[in-house]
């Protein structure tokens, strides 16, 4: 068995690799991938895999059986790459999506959102930061380590996947190819932080129906729009209630770990009439462990209390409709090897180590909630995300590339249950 390599030098190839990490970057970016439309940019990462000999499984998603509704599925594919080959070993997955959110208006971006420019030791556009820019960490830490000669002792799969943005239909498909992995770390961007533990999230959208009247004699109607605030009051107080009964020292800087927050409202069709309709979407928080279904039954019996105050709501009252599958919160004990071996190369290359929880939903809700040993790690910071201007910085790309070498040197030489392997780290 060959010698691992020094810190120094799993850092210094990093280094030597930056440009080429920073160009795959930017040139990922140009690619205009928006959910639906991830194809524009897996040829470049198909390529990227080919010149570097790893296999790679195409997984077309129309032919999962889990695809119905997708858009253009027939299109749309997972990429399944392997580091330095498949084993039949156990199995740890590096995980990020391709697509990214549509750009919106294009005016108000100071670089064109899908020209990829790097400008003042940054890297813009849309999906710079989510998560183009962790996937090319990901990518070059093992390259790294394969510039290095490591040779690992478990499979490392690396799931690039369709769909985050919207149903999560990706990463369930690839667990039919990798169905049983001992660990996940998800490259969404962190701000450098090591993840261990995230909250989720249930999409709603509530439906309330009123009775339409001119507006020269409203009390002839029932304003729907009104009630639809009644409604959006009681869930604020709920969502707070809920928020306070939720405590974890690494949400410590966070106003609520488990946020309600509603992102469209909209009510009738006249600005002369009374709206006979009103509808709201949002989402509510889900604490780690907590059941969706009985979060769900406190949102129904709020809509329940609110309907009672009222005689029309009493007879027409207000609908709420589940909005996907639930993400569900998670979490990895802070002494687990993965988590342990995060941390410690955190230290080595940053000189301290950061944690933090997340309260945005991601892909790493269907490896948590399988009791797989989950993190989640990347560059960049998530506000900049969804935006406009988004972008990431070149040096946190790199820095966290670093941290991902270095870690994933050590723990592909563990089984992740917490034994060492023949001839790796104490």
């Amino acid at each position: 068995m060959p010698p691992q390599p020094s810190d120094a030098e799993v850092l210094a190839q990093v280094e030597a690799l930056a440009e080429d990490m920073l160009e795959l970057l930017s040139a990922s970016v140009r690619q205009a991938s928006e959910s639906g439309w991830e194809d524009r940019v897996t040829g470049l990462y198909a390529e990227w895999f080919a010149r570097r000999g790893w296999p790679v499984v195409r997984q077309p998603i129309a032919a999962t059986g889990l695809a119905d509704g997708e858009p253009r599925a027939e299109w749309r594919e997972n990429l399944i790459a392997w580091f330095r080959g498949r084993g039949g070993r156990p199995c740890m997955v590096l995980n990020g999506h391709l697509d990214v959110v549509p750009a919106g208006d294009e005016r108000a971006w100071t670089h064109p959102p899908y020209a990829g420019v790097r400008a003042g030791g940054r890297v813009y556009g849309r999906g710079s930061v989510d998560m183009k820019g962790g996937i090319a960490a990901g990518l070059y830490a093992l390259a790294a380590l394969e510039d290095l000669g490591v040779e690992p002792d478990i499979d490392v799969a690396v799931e690039l996947v369709v769909a985050e943005e919207t149903t999560g239909v990706g990463t369930r498909a690839a667990a039919l190819e990798v169905p049983d992995p001992v660990a996940a770390l998800i490259l969404e961007p962190t701000g450098g932080a090591i993840v261990p533990i995230s909250t989720s999230l249930q999409f709603f959208t509530v439906e309330v129906t009123g009775r339409s009247a001119h507006t020269s004699a409203p009390w002839r109607g029932v304003d729907a729009f009104e009630r639809l605030i009644w409604v959006r009051e009681a869930l604020v107080e709920l969502g707070c209630k809920r928020g306070e009964g939720y405590r974890h020292p690494l949400f410590a800087d966070v106003p609520t770990a488990i946020p309600f927050a509603i992102g469209t409202a909209s009510a009738g069709n006249w600005r002369a009439a009374v709206p006979d309709h009103a509808t709201m979407s949002g989402r509510i928080g889900v604490a780690p462990g907590e059941s969706v279904e009985a979060v769900r039954g406190e949102f129904q019996r709020v809509l329940d209390q609110v309907a009672a105050t009222d005689d029309w709501l009493r007879a027409h009252p207000p609908t709420v409709r589940w909005d996907g599958e639930a993400r569900t919160g998670w979490e990895t004990p802070i002494e687990h090897e993965l988590i342990v071996t995060l941390r410690e190369a955190q230290r080595t290359r940053m000189g301290a180590e950061r944690l933090t929880g997340f309260t945005a939903g991601s892909d790493a809700a269907f490896f948590g909630a399988a009791g797989v040993p989950t993190a989640v790690f990347g560059p960049g910071e998530v506000v900049r995300a969804h935006s406009p201007d988004e972008f990431v910085e070149e040096d946190a790309v790199v820095q966290a590339a670093g941290v991902l070498a270095l870690a994933l040197r050590d723990l592909t030489g563990r089984d992740l249950t917490g034994r060492d392997l023949p001839g790796r780290r104490a």
